[in-house]
């Protein structure tokens, strides 16, 4: 081959190898950005974005100078929205024993989040679901536990019934342990019960210990204050019309010292493509709508914060054109879902239609209406709202393992595009 044609497919191969590379640093920007929020918000320092050592009001205070550092003007000169509520929290120390054998929390067990202070050994008395449904109370002597065994194959409508009758048991009349061999999956209440309840991973191989030793510090604390955080950039053209984008920040918190429940999909991830439109709409504003991005706390207790905006907000409900909620964003390798998608078709059609000709994700499901996040309160007032979560293969949630590095970030380029895209539209 002659010197001078080797030195031309160098150099074209060398270009498109520059070219490819320069590419994918201008797409993976984004994503590392994405990343980098979601790190942040899922580091021991943020202790879960929970009401243990002020893990809540740390990440307030990190995306509030996030919301400065990307030029979000306040809301009606007011960056945070105070309100407050109950919570159960287990500071100190959460352990058990069986055996002799320390249980880890998250792995080997989880305290019921209205689980009460107990320190001290139990006494077992295993009961099936029979025995259960039919239990009276005021049957067991104090030092005694139900020590729930479910058979195999028991029907998740059953299994729900009985665990309501043990929650029941667990309020007034004594302690409960519950063994199960479901994922242990974690929540966070705003009351406590009089006795403790502690759910058990078991293959349910091994026949129920005599004793339990429980070392368990539950908190109540009634009037815990958190803030939503808002910022907003304003129209290109003079408009009194708003779009929500918004994304809740709390988690789970902590279950004692040593364990924390980081929620790197749910919902750091949500906040982090929250930002991540706020950046690009910062540069490039919407013609006619002011957009109003919100990080709601309060979310994993029962929608606290969106109920609390909704209700006593200064921006008239009316003003809002659409509401567009985020959470779980950290994978999309098997598409989309849409709350509301098959309530509010035209937008629903519109984000379809955009997808269409993006090729962002591989599929956009849709759903109906659901109370699962922030979205609801908007769309119980009449507000058009759509709550866009990712489906992957990344199945933790609620548990110790939803941590940052476990999630692909698969398509969050291309999804931004998508809901930039369709932000603009308005």
């Amino acid at each position: 081959m002659p010197r001078n044609l080797i030195q031309f497919f160098l150099s074209f191969f060398l270009g498109a190898l520059l070219t490819a590379l320069n590419f994918t640093h201008c797409q993976s920007a984004i994503t590392n950005y994405g990343r980098e929020i979601t790190n942040k918000l899922c580091s021991p320092e943020m202790e879960g974005r929970g009401y243990v050592n002020s893990g809540c009001e740390k990440a307030a205070s990190f995306i509030v100078s996030e919301f400065n550092n990307l030029g979000l003007l306040p809301m009606n000169e007011v960056s945070k929205q105070p309100f407050t509520f109950s919570v159960n929290t287990f500071p100190n120390k959460c352990s058990i024993r069986l055996r002799f054998r320390r249980q880890i929390p998250g792995i080997n067990f989880l305290v019921h989040p209205s689980c009460a202070p107990h320190h001290g050994r139990l006494s077992l008395i295993p009961m099936g679901s029979n025995e259960v449904l039919s239990y009276s109370y005021g049957k067991l002597p104090q030092g005694k536990a139900i020590a729930f065994v479910p058979h195999p194959g028991i029907p998740r409508d059953s299994l729900r019934i009985i665990r309501n009758k043990l929650e029941k048991i667990a309020q007034v009349d004594v302690p409960v342990i519950e063994y199960t061999r479901e994922k242990l999956t974690w929540s966070v209440s705003s009351s406590q019960f009089k006795y403790p309840y502690i759910q058990i991973f078991d293959t349910l191989d091994v026949s129920v210990p005599k004793q339990i030793k429980i070392n368990i510090d539950a908190k109540f604390e009634k009037q815990v204050s958190v803030d939503n955080i808002l910022g907003y950039v304003a129209a290109k053209n003079s408009s009194d019309s708003f779009i929500v984008v918004c994304a809740h920040y709390d988690h789970l918190g902590r279950m004692g010292k040593k364990t924390y429940f980081p929620g790197g999909n749910d919902n750091a991830s949500g906040v982090a493509m929250m930002l991540t439109l706020a950046k690009a709409i910062k540069n490039q504003a919407l013609p006619n709508h002011n957009v109003l991005f919100i990080a709601f706390a309060g979310e994993e207790i029962g929608l606290k914060g969106s109920t609390f905006f909704v209700n006593e907000s200064g921006v008239l409900l009316n003003q809002i054109s659409m509401v567009l909620n985020l959470d779980i964003m950290g994978s999309g390798e098997e598409g989309i879902t849409v709350v509301n998608g098959s309530v509010y078709t035209a937008l629903f059609d519109k984000l379809k239609q955009i997808n269409n000709s993006t090729l962002s994700v591989s599929t956009i499901k849709t759903r109906g209406r659901a109370a699962n996040s922030d979205h609801y309160p908007f769309s119980e007032k009449g507000v058009p709202s759509l709550f866009i979560y990712t489906m992957g293969p990344n199945k933790n949630y609620h548990d110790i393992f939803d941590k940052s590095e476990a999630l692909s970030f698969n398509r969050f380029d291309e999804l931004s595009y998508l809901l930039l895209r369709f932000l603009q539209t308005f």
